[in-house]
């Protein structure tokens, strides 16, 4: 395992460096990346960011706005979140495995922290860790977030709660769903520390010293070919808003694996155009999805057969059920 970190906090920095280093394929080794960002909002790659965000606000506050390549919800960054992510070649992608590192810390720190639903850690019945993953070829890349200190009132702020979500938790607004490290602790710690404290957990854990990110690109980042293009790509409007064409049809479930959102363009009986949106966990593009399913019978045989054939379904549309699946597409 090799430990990295970096002081640059702008997701247009940090996130590019993990995408690069995910995709090098002349990199075998199992890596652990620490970073934050300064003021930053960071949705998933398939929702619909005018449902997530509260635009006016992001604009009047001067917020980054950085969509992901993983799947699952928008979260707001500050400095008093800490964000880790683990990239290997390993099979195991149970979200569970990935986070038991954490927990052990959350342990050392006096905190009783467990894993619950598809992919948080909480304390004392709060949320203090979201968590995603994604694949490219025979690589993932976990990553997650620590809230030790973060605005929470700012997070309410600026994010809009889903009313599906809400619904069917019970739940009153975004703030009462999580908390933050700092208020659950006994030992009263600054940022630093903390931040200290688990990169110092991490060394000891992997017998290894942590080491700037810009020391993994052996001329350094600014010189990669590669860097500026993806990183000026992900600024770019297309990216971060996507394309939003006129649909004829749609229809949204809260299934038991997250919300699920389908739009499409049926013509004589043809699907045209279909879009898939919502925080479930895909670990792989949706696009692919989609492709394969225009120009396809829109019936719930035709279509049953369509994704029945894919093997690697869940990998696409997390742990949502093929059943649960055609029954968003055709509003039962």
């Amino acid at each position: 395992m090799k430990i990295y970190t970096t002081k640059n906090k702008s997701p247009f920095y940090t996130l590019v460096c993990e995408e690069i280093i995910l995709k090098d394929e002349q990199n075998h080794d199992d890596i652990l990346y620490l970073y934050q960002h300064k003021n930053a909002i960071i949705i998933g790659r398939n929702q619909n960011i005018y449902e997530e965000i509260k635009l006016e606000e992001v604009k009047k506050e001067n917020i980054e706005i950085y969509r992901r390549l993983s799947g699952g919800g928008a979260v707001y960054h500050d400095l008093g979140n800490i964000n880790f992510s683990f990239i290997t070649g390993k099979q195991n992608h149970s979200y569970q495995k990935f986070l038991e590192p954490i927990i052990e810390f959350f342990r050392l720190l006096g905190l009783k922290a467990e894993f619950k639903g598809r992919n948080d850690l909480i304390v004392n019945g709060a949320k203090v860790s979201g968590n995603a993953q994604i694949i490219y070829k025979d690589k993932i890349v976990h990553h997650g977030t620590i809230l030790f200190n973060a605005n929470l009132a700012k997070l309410a702020q600026v994010l809009k709660p889903n009313k599906l979500k809400i619904e069917s938790k019970g739940i009153k607004s975004v703030r009462q769903r999580v908390t933050n490290i700092l208020h659950e602790m006994e030992e009263q710690i600054d940022d630093n520390e903390f931040i200290f404290r688990l990169i110092s957990f991490f060394e000891k854990k992997y017998k290894t010293k942590s080491d700037d990110v810009e020391n993994y690109f052996e001329n350094g980042i600014s010189n990669q070919e590669n860097f500026h293009q993806i990183s000026e790509f992900r600024k770019s409007k297309n990216w971060v808003f996507g394309t939003n064409p006129f649909f004829s049809y749609e229809n949204t479930k809260r299934t038991s694996a997250g919300i699920l959102k389908v739009l499409a363009n049926i013509e004589k009986n043809l699907i045209t155009k279909i879009k898939f949106e919502g925080d479930f966990l895909s670990k792989r593009s949706i696009e692919e999805i989609q492709v394969i399913l225009e120009s396809k019978e829109f019936s719930r045989n035709s279509l049953e057969k369509e994704l029945g054939n894919i093997d690697n379904l869940e990998e696409y549309f997390g742990l949502i059920p093929l059943n649960e699946i055609l029954d968003t597409i055709f509003g039962n």
